[in-house]
């Protein structure tokens, strides 16, 4: 089977050093926050392959799933305004008269929104399939995305975003690539294209939320299935990958104070960093490289700006 050709909106995102911080390691921003304006981030890669599927099985409506302030529902709803879609999610929260940051989005683009609770957000993707057969009782035809885009399609857009580094990565001799890890896709994607381009490099993915078995799990379905569908001639297993506890916090998007006087240091070097993802995961990084010898290393920049004015009042109490 070929791989998709993607419904491409992004622009290549710039490699770019992180200049002014005192650390012992060469800090390079993979800048995938630049990738565009609405559609800025990780989620808008994969998007791109999922919309294309989208189109290849003639769909008409779009069926995803995220907390509140997802990064992929805002992207999928700017995605399917763009390209002819209905948008429907199903948010994880308490409906709110003060819609804020990618919630805001999601409603300017007339996403028709579900709330649910965290005990449905459990079952979420039997709440959508099911939801998705009503829909096709009265003539639509659905497209569902399970959360963060993150399956073996949706990854293909972090095979791409490796193909992209992957000379710099050999120029520069890069010891280790980081990212943020909240639904697997990202760092699946990444795995992929450093098997394929033989990358002599460790990737270390931060966890934001969950488990690490749980992350190892879902990963290895990812890419087994990406493997067998798509005819990878390349062997991949669980010991590949590396993932990074400890930077959780709270939970899910609770910001904590180590990580708010982290992104407000960061802002000061010209470089916006989140609460949710990358926020936690630039924290965890800058923590770990001081147990590593890394000379040189590439943080993947995800992105997820909107969702800062959601938490003004907690980053204004710490940096402000």
């Amino acid at each position: 089977m070929k791989i998709l050709k993607p419904m491409k909106m992004t622009i290549k995102t710039p490699i770019e050093e992180l200049r002014g911080l005192k650390t012992k390691t060469q800090i390079f921003l993979k800048r995938d926050d630049k990738n565009g304006l609405l559609i800025s981030g990780n989620k808008a890669r994969k998007m791109e392959y999922l919309i294309a599927d989208a189109i290849n099985k003639k769909c008409d409506t779009i069926i995803t799933c995220g907390p509140i302030q997802s990064n992929h529902c805002r992207t999928a709803a700017v995605f399917a305004k763009h390209f002819g879609f209905e948008c429907h999610l199903f948010l994880r929260g308490k409906p709110s008269k003060n819609f804020t940051g990618n919630l805001l989005i999601d409603k300017l683009f007339d996403a028709k929104i579900t709330y649910i609770t965290a005990s449905q957000y459990q079952v979420r993707d039997e709440i959508m399939a099911e939801y998705a057969q009503k829909l096709r009782k009265i003539h639509y035809k659905p497209y569902v995305i399970p959360e963060g885009g993150s399956n073996e399609i949706g990854a293909l857009g972090y095979l791409d975003c490796m193909k992209e580094i992957a000379e710099f990565i050999k120029k520069q001799k890069i010891g280790a690539v980081y990212c943020a890890v909240g639904s697997g896709g990202t760092y699946a994607g990444l795995l992929l294209g450093k098997k394929i381009l033989n990358l002599k490099i460790d990737l270390n993915g931060i966890i934001i939320c969950d488990t690490i078995e749980y992350f190892k799990e879902k990963i290895v379905n990812i890419y087994e299935t990406a493997i067998d569908k798509f005819r990878m001639r390349i062997r991949v297993n669980e010991n590949d990958i590396k993932l990074i506890d400890g930077y959780i916090g709270k939970g899910y998007g609770v910001p904590y104070a180590q990580e708010l006087k982290t992104i407000g240091r960061i802002a000061k070097l010209g470089v916006i960093l989140e609460p949710v993802y990358t926020g936690k995961a630039f924290y965890g990084m800058l923590n770990h490289l001081k147990k590593k010898r890394y000379k040189k290393v590439i943080f993947i920049h995800t992105g997820g700006i909107f969702s800062i004015f959601a938490f003004n009042k907690e980053i204004a109490k710490v940096i402000c």
